[in-house]
């Protein structure tokens, strides 16, 4: 049960980030179904370049280990559910702040052990980061836009495409997808079959529901070109590698979506599309609320069921 629900969530992260991340990627006017084959591949070699420290925060700092078992599987539940409500709507929202939150609601409502200090630092890590990802995005796009007019754009540009695109997809990797490595770690998976089993859940799922996503973020936030995708992937993969070099687990889609809104406020601030943006503030507020009181119903429910 609880395996499937790790899996099922670690679908969904699929059309929610795999949306994000491609929606940098559509610029590039390459194929989509290359696209997607090249971010499965891309992905997979985050925990192996960037390690695992955000799987491990996952299943040690926010519950203590030894109660984390009886609620893992309520709390992945109210996370996939706050999490799918956000897609329907077409919103991209934070997969950490949903599972944290589940996990914390879960926890507190069971009687387990909380770490809050890990908690809130996950919290306040995810808030610097996606605000991290908004500056560089202004910064790299004022800068870099004087440095593409002094060298040959188009061979330039395609080849920094490509290696800001890589260093998103591994920072993804290193970081969003590690949190279905360590819940099927924790659930007695080695290793090695929990990486390949989160890839493969998050590749099925970028491919069957991330264009919903995408197209929201590529067209309804900042109208992306090759140029502005090059800084919002730049911008995003910093701020996401140095989150997994810490061990904090941060949302490299809202780092995307920061990314963009710095992006397009240093290029022309009229261009943003500022009621989306709204919208997807109001549902990283929103997530970590909902996840935290569904969790804690959903586990009171599975402590109450053995008793009726």
């Amino acid at each position: 049960m609880t395996v499937a629900l790790v899996l099922a969530f670690n679908l969904l992260a699929g059309f929610n980030d795999g949306g994000n991340l491609l929606a940098t990627l559509l610029p590039s006017r390459v194929r989509p179904i290359l696209l997607w084959l090249w971010l499965a591949v891309v992905v997979a070699l985050g925990p192996v370049v960037l390690g695992t420290q955000v799987a491990d925060t996952i299943v040690r700092r926010i519950v203590t280990p030894a109660t984390l078992g009886p609620i893992l599987a309520p709390a992945t539940l109210a996370a996939l559910v706050v999490v799918l409500v956000s897609w329907w709507q077409r919103v991209p929202t934070s997969m950490s702040l949903a599972l944290i939150g589940a996990m914390v609601g879960a926890g507190t409502i069971a009687g387990s052990h909380v770490i809050w200090a890990g908690a809130t630092r996950a919290l306040v890590g995810f808030i610097l980061t996606v605000v991290l990802g908004g500056l560089l995005g202004l910064v790299i796009a004022r800068y870099g836009r004087q440095l593409l007019r002094r060298l040959r754009r188009g061979a330039v540009l395609s080849l920094l495409l490509i290696v800001t695109a890589l260093l998103e997809g591994l920072a993804y990797g290193g970081n969003d997808l590690e949190k279905a490595i360590g819940l099927l770690s924790f659930s007695g998976f080695s290793l090695h079959a929990a990486v390949l089993f989160a890839v493969l859940s998050f590749a099925v799922g970028s491919a069957v529901g991330s264009w919903r996503i995408a197209r929201t973020v590529s067209s309804q936030i900042l109208r992306l070109r090759p140029p502005e995708a090059l800084y919002t992937q730049a911008a995003t993969g910093i701020a996401v590698v140095a989150a997994a070099a810490a061990g904090i687990p941060v949302s490299t889609s809202q780092t995307v979506d920061a990314g963009l809104l710095g992006v397009g406020s240093a290029e022309n601030p009229r261009h943003v599309g500022w009621r989306v943006a709204r919208r997807m503030v109001s549902a990283w507020v929103f997530t970590p609320v909902a996840a935290f009181v569904i969790g804690g119903v959903a586990a009171w429910t599975a402590i109450l069921l053995p008793h009726v």
